[in-house]
């Protein structure tokens, strides 16, 4: 029988294949996104109430859903947005403000990220990349923990006050994503095809 970490190692290899298939088969994901952007607004207004947002992105890699035009459109209704810098593993995310068309620098694991002097900030709503997810927002990463660090970091400084959601295509949600006592679900996944929110 595997364990845990076994289980997850296998799912994550046959994720990323599927993942790469879905990318060549819906072109248009990442412009798609856009039209859930309004839901994943209202989201965060649920969770944070008036609270000013700034919304945490990534540099796309791999087969990753591409966040850039969400993230445009968020910059484009006044959202302050920012991307992470990639420490060193079993280490949280740094995020530095930025919006689509500023600088960027090579980072870690063929990613891009804010040039160094960009302002360090603290997110409130952080999009993550996954390779799976279930319809308890469940989120099966790639195994380094940099999310469940970061929001755990952030949790520990300002509360409750950050959400996290997934961004991913509706073919990566399978039936269930093997979690332990550590794992944490996220607040919502936004697809090409709408806005999942956890149900408490």
């Amino acid at each position: 029988m595997l364990s845990l970490d076994e289980n997850k190692a296998e799912l994550r290899k046959h994720q990323a294949a599927k993942r790469g298939a879905l990318k060549s088969d819906h072109p248009n994901a990442s412009e798609a996104l856009m039209a859930g952007g309004d839901n994943l607004l209202a989201l965060a207004k649920t969770h944070l109430g008036d609270e000013p947002l700034m919304v945490a992105g990534y540099w796309p890699i791999r087969s990753e859903i591409d966040p850039l035009p969400l993230m445009r459109m968020l910059a484009d209704h006044g959202v302050a947005t920012c991307l992470p810098a990639t420490p060193k593993p079993e280490t949280p995310l740094i995020f530095h403000q930025w919006q689509v068309g500023d600088p960027l620098i090579d980072g870690l694991y063929g990613t891009s990220e804010p040039v160094a002097t960009a302002p360090i900030v603290i997110p409130n709503v952080i999009l993550a990349p996954l390779l799976a997810f279930d319809q308890a927002c469940y989120r099966l990463g790639y195994g380094g923990g940099f999310y469940d660090r970061s929001l755990e970091e952030i949790r520990a400084i300002k509360g409750q006050s950050v959400i996290a959601i997934g961004l991913a295509y509706a073919g990566q949600q399978i039936d269930t994503v093997p979690t332990g006592p550590h794992d944490a679900a996220l607040d919502g996944v936004l697809t090409e095809t709408g806005l999942i929110e956890r149900q408490i």
